[in-house]
C-alpha cells in the first residue's frame, strides 16, 4: 500500500550517546527525502525556556551569529554556511525557532532533500523543542546500557568506571523520559538498537510509516556513503554494513564484578526496556564495590560535565567558539 505523503515535518532523534543515534541518523539520511546534519549539541545553550521565549536582536543577535560562525562543531555540517548566517544576521529581530529553521532547511536544500531531521544531545530539551515545533516528531532510540558502557570505555579510557557510566546512562534516560512525557504519545516512536540491527528492514518500515514517507532499500546500504556525512573519528562500524553481532558485547567484555555493579545502579531501567539481567548473588560485595567505584569516578565525571556546560555558556556569552570541546574530523568534501 502506498503512503500518502503530507507536507514534511521536522523530526528529532533522541538517545544517549553510543546508543545508535549516529547509525540511525546515517540510515535515514540515505533516504532521498531526508537530510540530517552532523550533531548540533552546540545549540543546547539556546534551547532553554529563557531563550526560546524571547526575540533576539541587536548586540545579543550579533553574539549568537558570531557564536555560530566560529563554532567548530557547526563546521562539521560540511557545506557553505555563510548564506544562512548572513540571512540570520540581516534580520532585525529573530527567534531561536527561526534560526533553527534557517539552519536545517538550508542544509536540506544543499542536499536536495525536502525533509530535515536532527540527531543531537538535546536530552532535557524535547519539551521546549516541541513548543517551538508543535508538528515535530520524535524518535527515541535505546541501547542496553552495558553495551553503551563498553562502547564508551573502548573510545575513551577515562570512562572506565561502571557505576559512574551506569549513573550517566540512567540520568540521561531520566531527562529524556521526563521531557518526552509532555509530548503526545502518537508523536513519539521508541526503538531499541538491538531490534534495529537484528531486523533493520522491519524496524525501518515502522519508522518510515511513523514519518509518513515511503521506505527505500538504499537506507539499508547507507554505509556506502557514510564518509560523505561523518568523519573517521567515529567507530569504523559506521562505514560497514549493519552487523547483527554488535549486540550483547557486554557479556564478553565486562567482568562479572562490572556487570554486577552496572546492574545494581540501573536494574529498574534495564528491566523497563526488556534487557536481560544477571543473577547477582554476591549483593553485599557488589554494594561495596559500587560505593568504592563511585567514590573514585563520580567527582571526575561531574567536573568534566561542568566544564563542558561552562565552556558553552562562556562561548555564547562572548560570541566565540567553545574552548576545550573536542570535535571530530571533517567528512569528505560533499558538493
Amino acid at each position: 500500500m502506498e503512503i500518502e505523503e503530507k507536507n514534511p515535518v521536522p523530526f528529532f532523534i533522541v538517545g544517549v550517546q553510543r546508543s545508535g543515534t549516529t547509525l540511525l541518523r546515517l540510515i535515514l539520511n540515505a533516504h532521498s527525502k531526508i537530510a540530517i546534519p552532523e550533531e548540533a549539541s552546540f545549540l543546547k545553550p539556546l534551547l532553554s525556556t529563557k531563550w526560546i521565549k524571547k526575540s533576539i536582536k541587536g548586540n545579543e543577535k550579533d553574539k549568537v551569529v558570531s557564536y555560530l560562525r566560529n563554532n567548530e562543531q557547526f563546521k562539521l555540517w560540511n557545506f557553505d554556511r555563510e548564506p544562512l548566517l548572513n540571512e540570520i544576521e540581516s534580520r532585525d529581530i529573530i527567534t531561536i525557532k527561526e534560526i533553527m529553521e534557517i539552519m536545517y532547511s538550508s542544509y536540506a536544500k544543499h542536499e536536495g532533500k525536502s525533509n530535515w531531521g536532527d540527531k543531537s544531545l538535546f536530552f532535557g530539551s524535547m519539551e521546549n523543542i516541541n513548543k517551538m515545533f508543535p508538528e515535530a516528531l520524535f524518535i527515541h532510540i535505546v541501547r542496553d546500557g552495558r553495551d553503551v558502557f563498553h562502547s564508551w570505555r573502548k573510545m575513551d579510557p577515562s570512562k572506565s568506571h561502571p557505576s559512574v557510566m551506569a549513573l550517566d546512562w540512567k540520568a540521561k534516560h531520566y531527562l529524556i523520559e521526563k521531557s518526552l512525557k509532555e509530548i503526545p504519545k502518537q508523536k513519539i516512536h521508541l526503538i531499541r538498537y538491538e531490534d534495529l540491527v537484528n531486523d533493520p528492514k522491519k524496524q525501518l518500515l515502522a519508522i518510515c510509516d511513523f514519518l509518513n514517507i515511503p521506505f527505500e532499500d538504499k537506507m539499508i546500504s547507507f554505509h556506502k556513503d557514510s564518509n560523505k556525512y561523518i568523519g573517521k573519528h567515529h567507530s569504523d562500524l559506521i562505514f560497514k554494513a549493519i552487523d547483527k553481532s554488535n549486540t550483547n558485547k557486554w557479556k564478553k567484555t565486562l567482568t562479572l564484578n562490572e556487570q554486577s555493579i552496572y546492574q545494581l545502579v540501573v536494574k529498574k531501567s534495564l528491566k523497563k526496556y526488556d534487557y536481560e539481567l544477571i543473577d547477582d548473588k554476591a549483593i553485599v560485595k557488589t554494594y561495596f564495590l559500587t560505593f568504592f567505584d563511585l567514590t573514585i569516578g563520580l567527582p571526575k565525571r561531574f567536573i568534566e560535565l561542568l566544564k563542558v556546560r561552562f565552556s558553552f555558556w562562556i562561548a555564547l556569552r562572548k560570541g566565540e567558539a567553545p574552548k576545550n570541546i573536542k570535535v571530530g574530523d571533517m567528512p569528505e568534501i560533499n558538493n
